[in-house]
C-alpha cells in the first residue's frame, strides 16, 4: 500500500533515461539542488527541467527527500552512487513503484504485448486503468534497464539478467491485497461534551449542513512520520496554550523538516477543520473540542470535529459501505463540492482511524465499527443530481455569468447614488450607504461586519495581507446631499476612539467627495483614507474582472499613495492579460502555417504593436501557461536558453472550457 502508484517519468527519450537518473542523483549528492526552480545544467540532456519537476520523479524512486526546500539524497540515493549498476536501479524500483516487478513477473512467465499486459494486470489487481500508459512505461523501464527485450510481433519478454534478477524480488500477488475487516465492531467511546455541541449544533441548526465548508487540506506526512492524525495532534497541541502565528508554524517546520512557506497552507485548515481558534490578531490556540481530542487521545473523536466542520466525512463512510472502487468515491464526493484531492485527504483520514480499511490499491470499505459510527452522526445528502445539475450548469453558465456582471452593475450604481442621497431606499439616514459599503468589501472577499452603533465604527473590515498577516480596518461611510464631505462633517476624536475599540491598523472614510485642505491635511496627520464612491466602484469592478484578491486590494488603505499604487497594480494586471491575449493570437496565426514560435520572435514581431511587449513579459505569459498545467500551448522544441524554446498553439478551446469548470466549481463552493 505505500508503494507509489505511478511509474517515475523523467520526460526524455528512452536512450537518456538511465544516465539522466545516475547524473541527477550524482549532482544532488554534491548540493548542488538548493533552488527548486533553478535549471540544472546536464550532459545527459539537451535541455534540462527544473530541480522541482526532476524531484516528482526521483522522489518515488526513493533517492532523495526535500528538507526545507533543499533535495537530497536518501540512504537509497547513496547506495546508488555507490553502485551505478542498472540492476542496482531496478531492484529499488521493484520495491519502491507499485506492480513494477509484477509486470516483469508476467513476462518472465511468456512474451506479451503492452496491451494483453495491461488486460492481465487490469483484471488480476481490480485496476481502475483507463489506458495503457501505466503499463506501458513500466515496460519502457525495464527494458532501459536491461531487464527485457523485445521479439516479433510487438511482443516483449524477459532477458536472462531480468529473469535472474527477478527471482531475487519480492512480488505482490492479488491474494494479498485481499484484504478484509474481521466484521467486529469496536466499542465507538462517547463524544466530549464539547465535541458533542459540535455534532448537536449540525444536527439541529438549519443550515449548519451547507455551511460546512470544503477547504484544501494539508498535513504534515513524511517518510519517518507517516501517520498524518497523529501528526495533526502534535501542531494542535503545540497551540493548547495560546500560541502566536510565527512561532507555531516554525514549530511546525521544524518539526517536520519542512521549509517554512511549505506550511503555509496547513493554518486555514486548523481553522476551517474547527481545531483552531485565532484569539487576537496572529495569536492562535487550540479550539475546546480540539483540547477534548487532545484529551481523550481518540481518533475517532478528531473524525467527530472534522465531520461538523467540512463536508462528505461521515458521508464519505457511508458511500464506502460495501466494497468500491476509489473513483466512485471520487465522484461521489464531487456531489458534495470536493474534488478528488480532498476526498484522497479524507479518505486517508478514515483509514488511519479505523473507519474504512483498503480491500486493494484501488478500493476501499466501511468496517464495521465505521458503520456503526456514521449512524451516531448527522449526516447530509448531495446538493446535486448528479448528471442532470452538471448539464444544467453548462447550459446556463453564460446566464449566470451575464446576471453576477449585472448584480456588480446594480451595486456599484447604488454605491454612488446613496452616496449622496442619506435616505436612499428609505432607510435610516446613511445606513444604505454603509449597506452598500459594506456590500463592496464583502464582494471583493474581505471579511465585514456592519455596526453602525453609537460610540462604534460604521463597518470593520478584515483580511489576510501577502504574508498571511490578519490586517483589520475601520471603515466610515458620510453619506451627504451636497456631494462633498468637509472637516465639519467628520470628528476626529471619534474616529481614533473607534480605532482603538477594534485595534484596528487603518481607516477609511468613504463619501462623495472631499472639499477643503483642513480634511483632506488631517487625513494625512491621522493616516486615514479618503476614498470617494466613485474610486471604490472602481476598485470592485477591477477586483472582479481581473480577480483581485483581498491581499491585493488592501494597500488602497494605505496611506499617503495606497490608491494610486492600487491604480499602478491594476494597470499592470491588465497588461499581463493583455499580452496573454496578444500572445494565444500570435500563435494562432502562426499555427495556420505550422510554424512552432519562440518568447524572442514573438518580441521581434510585436515589437511596433500597441503593447510592445518586452522579452521579460513574454517569458512571465509562457510559464503562466506551464503553471495552469493546461493543453493552451505545446512546447516544441526546448532550449538552454528560455527565450529560444518553440510553441506551438495546444486545445486553447478546451483549456478555456477547462477553466471556465473549474472556476465555477470553486464558487458553487463558496
Amino acid at each position: 500500500m505505500q508503494q507509489a502508484s505511478s511509474v517515475p517519468n523523467l520526460q526524455c527519450g528512452k536512450d537518456e533515461m538511465f544516465p539522466l537518473t545516475l547524473e541527477l542523483v550524482r549532482r544532488i549528492g554534491h548540493g548542488e539542488a538548493t533552488d527548486l526552480d533553478a535549471r540544472p545544467q546536464l550532459s545527459s540532456v539537451e535541455s534540462s527541467r527544473s530541480w522541482r519537476k526532476y524531484s516528482y520523479a526521483l522522489r518515488p524512486m526513493g533517492l532523495v527527500q526535500n528538507r526545507k526546500g533543499v533535495l537530497q539524497l536518501t540512504p537509497e540515493g547513496f547506495e546508488l552512487l555507490a553502485d551505478k549498476s542498472r540492476s542496482r536501479l531496478a531492484s529499488l524500483m521493484a520495491e519502491r513503484i507499485r506492480l513494477f516487478a509484477e509486470v516483469l513477473g508476467l513476462l518472465v512467465r511468456e512474451p506479451l504485448t503492452v496491451e494483453e499486459a495491461n488486460a492481465e494486470l487490469i483484471e488480476s489487481y481490480n485496476l481502475d486503468w483507463v489506458s495503457v500508459n501505466n503499463t506501458r512505461v513500466r515496460m519502457t523501464w525495464l527494458e532501459v534497464l536491461g531487464l527485457t527485450e523485445w521479439l516479433g510481433e510487438r511482443k516483449q519478454s524477459a532477458t536472462a539478467e531480468g529473469r535472474s534478477l527477478f527471482a531475487t524480488w519480492e512480488i505482490v500477488t492479488p491474494s494479498a491485497l485481499a484484504l478484509h475487516d474481521s466484521g467486529e465492531a469496536v466499542d465507538i467511546p462517547e463524544a466530549p461534551e464539547e465535541v458533542a455541541a459540535l455534532l448537536a449544533h449540525l444536527a439541529a441548526t438549519d443550515g449548519a449542513q451547507e455551511a460546512r465548508n470544503t477547504y484544501n487540506i494539508w498535513v504534515p506526512s513524511p517518510k519517518e512520520d507517516p501517520n498524518k492524525i497523529e501528526n495533526l495532534r502534535t501542531c494542535i497541541a503545540a497551540a493548547e496554550d495560546q500560541m502566536e502565528k510565527d512561532a507555531l508554524l516554525g514549530f511546525i517546520a521544524n518539526r517536520f523538516g519542512l521549509k517554512r512557506s511549505s506550511v503555509d497552507s496547513m493554518l486555514p485548515f486548523m481553522r476551517a477543520a474547527g481545531l483552531l481558534l485565532e484569539v487576537r490578531r496572529g495569536v492562535f490556540t487550540a479550539t475546546p473540542a480540539a483540547k477534548a481530542w487532545l484529551r481523550s487521545g481518540s481518533d475517532i473523536d478528531f473524525i467527530r470535529i472534522l465531520h461538523a466542520n467540512m463536508k462528505f466525512v461521515g458521508e464519505l463512510i457511508r458511500a464506502a459501505k460495501t466494497n468500491v472502487p476509489r473513483s466512485d468515491v471520487y465522484r461521489e464526493g464531487i456531489t458534495y463540492g470536493l474534488n478528488k484531492d480532498k476526498v484522497r485527504w479524507l479518505t486517508a483520514f478514515m483509514v488511519e482511524s479505523g473507519l474504512l480499511i483498503e480491500t486493494s490499491w484501488s478500493s476501499v470499505q466501511a468496517t464495521a465499527t465505521g458503520l456503526r459510527f456514521i449512524e451516531t452522526l448527522p449526516l447530509a445528502e448531495p446538493h446535486l443530481p448528479e448528471v442532470a445539475a452538471e448539464l444544467e450548469l453548462s447550459s446556463d453558465l453564460a446566464q449566470s455569468t451575464s446576471g453576477e456582471r449585472g448584480e456588480l452593475s446594480l451595486l456599484v450604481e447604488s454605491l454612488m447614488r446613496s452616496s449622496v442621497d442619506p435616505g436612499a431606499d428609505g432607510a435610516a439616514p446613511g445606513a444604505a450607504f454603509e449597506v452598500y459599503i459594506e456590500s463592496a468589501f464583502r464582494h471583493m472577499g474581505f471579511r465585514t461586519q456592519r455596526i453602525s452603533g453609537p460610540g462604534d465604527t460604521d463597518i470593520l473590515v478584515q483580511w489576510y495581507d501577502g504574508n498571511g498577516s490578519l490586517r483589520t480596518a475601520i471603515v466610515d461611510g458620510k453619506s451627504t446631499s451636497s456631494g462633498r464631505v468637509t472637516h465639519n462633517n467628520v470628528s476626529d476624536v471619534a474616529i481614533d476612539t473607534h480605532k482603538e475599540r477594534r485595534s484596528a491598523e487603518y481607516v477609511a472614510i468613504v463619501g462623495p467627495a472631499f472639499s477643503g485642505d483642513t480634511i483632506k491635511n488631517m487625513a494625512k496627520r491621522k493616516q486615514w483614507a479618503l476614498i470617494t464612491a466613485d474610486e471604490l466602484g472602481q476598485v470592485v469592478s477591477s477586483a472582479e474582472a481581473l480577480g483581485l484578491r483581498p491581499a491585493d486590494i488592501g494597500m488602497l488603505f494605505e496611506v499617503p499613495d495606497g490608491l494610486s499604487r492600487l491604480a499602478g497594480f491594476i494597470d499592470t494586471r491588465q497588461r499581463e492579460l493583455d499580452i496573454l491575449s496578444l500572445v494565444i493570437s500570435r500563435l494562432k496565426a502562426e499555427s495556420e502555417t505550422e510554424e512552432a514560435v519562440s518568447a524572442r520572435d514573438v518580441s521581434l514581431i510585436e515589437r511596433r504593436s500597441p503593447l510592445a511587449p518586452n522579452i521579460d513579459e513574454l517569458l512571465d505569459t509562457f510559464r503562466l501557461f506551464d503553471r495552469l498545467d493546461l493543453d493552451i500551448v505545446r512546447g516544441i522544441e526546448d532550449a538552454q536558453d528560455p527565450r529560444y524554446a518553440t510553441y506551438r498553439i495546444g486545445d486553447a478551446r478546451s483549456a478555456v472550457k477547462r477553466l471556465r469548470a473549474i472556476a465555477t466549481s470553486i464558487e458553487r463552493g463558496l
